[in-house]
């Protein structure tokens, strides 16, 4: 039966590609995200991403191309090599995905006529929590126009969407977007820790003034980190039990430390004091999202992705 499917799925990959336009990218596509369930295919992957590179006006028709792949599917193991796929593309540094916006296809009801007990049930839930987590973490970088508290509230919910994306036995592809599950986790993480450092920098060098509100808006922040920091503690343990490499290492989570908590604790007593001046938190743009990433920082990271 196993053998069955995959001569099926080749061959329908077969069909696809002759009924694709003349377009490489096109043809990357759909070998990128075939209907064989052990890996990515890393070779075209990294075509198209090249392409996009060196030909901008490719990015939304290979948008379109993937958007087509995934509303003729059914199959879990192509619904998430697409979401992989698209994934990979804000670790790329290629800006022109902040463009996206929500997700230009929906997988939410995925496989959802489907039983979770049956062969595909536990992977099609899979594919719905992988696209919960990506539609979100897309609309976030689509969305610029917030101030930097309400991005750090934001992205600490991506953590817990990630969170909710849990691997399936040792299945080779899941196993390979666990790993880009985890080093989302680490990165959107050590943004939030490292942007509300620079919160309270600011509040101290007196670049900016803080509402009671904004300060019981950043007590709501630390309160939901130490909480979110002990359940990505237990989320990387359960994961290593799996087999994802890269959730080994604990001490890459980063948290918001004890001094920090005593600064952010004096401005709540001088915050009301504040009030009467009706300061407003100048909203973040695009290029300082994050100035919670310093240009050394960036420097070290895979990509510029997150430029918060």
């Amino acid at each position: 039966m196993k053998l069955w499917r995959r001569v099926s799925g080749a061959i329908k990959d077969k069909l696809s590609l002759i009924t694709a336009t003349d377009e490489k990218f096109t043809a990357a596509v759909i070998k990128a995200t075939s209907h064989n369930d052990v890996s990515m295919d890393i070779e075209n992957v990294q075509f198209i991403y090249r392409y996009i590179q060196s030909n901008p006006s490719s990015f939304k028709p290979i948008i379109r191309a993937v958007s087509l792949r995934v509303e003729h599917t059914r199959n879990w193991t192509v619904a998430l090599k697409c979401l992989m796929l698209l994934h990979g593309l804000f670790f790329s540094g290629i800006m022109t995905v902040d463009s996206i916006g929500r997700l230009p296809f929906d997988l939410s009801g995925f496989g959802r006529r489907k039983s979770r007990f049956s062969r595909t049930g536990r992977f099609n839930i899979f594919v719905r929590a992988y696209f919960m987590f990506l539609d979100e973490r897309s609309i976030l970088y689509y969305n610029k126009n917030m101030i930097r508290l309400e991005i750090i509230v934001k992205m600490q919910r991506i953590v817990d969407s990630l969170m909710r994306i849990k691997p399936i036995g040792e299945t080779p592809l899941v196993i390979e977007a666990m790993e880009y599950v985890i080093s989302e986790v680490v990165l959107i993480n050590g943004h939030i820790c490292r942007g509300f450092a620079g919160f309270l920098s600011d509040v101290q060098s007196n670049m900016l003034e803080i509402s009671s509100a904004e300060a019981d808006l950043a007590m709501n922040i630390v309160a939901k980190s130490l909480s979110q920091r002990e359940k990505l503690f237990k989320y990387f343990e359960f994961c290593r039990g799996f087999g994802v490499t890269n959730a080994q290492e604990t001490s890459n989570i980063l948290r918001i430390t004890e001094s920090q908590m005593i600064v952010l604790d004096k401005l709540l007593h001088i915050a009301p004091e504040l009030d009467w001046k009706a300061a407003k938190v100048t909203p973040v743009t695009a290029a300082d999202m994050v100035d919670l990433v310093t240009s050394e920082e960036r420097s070290n990271t895979p990509s510029d992705f997150l430029t918060f």
